[in-house]
């Protein structure tokens, strides 16, 4: 497990690919910023 602030996180996460789900988000984590894709 990885502990950030007080958030505990799967060593998953490191070794899974993500994608996106263009019929669930509609296009959302395509728009370009600093916050990162909808999760």
């Amino acid at each position: 497990m990885i502990l950030i602030d007080d958030t505990v996180i799967s060593e998953d996460v490191a070794d899974e690919f993500f994608v996106c789900d263009l019929t669930k988000c509609k296009g959302a984590c395509c728009v370009e910023g600093d916050l990162g894709a909808p999760l």
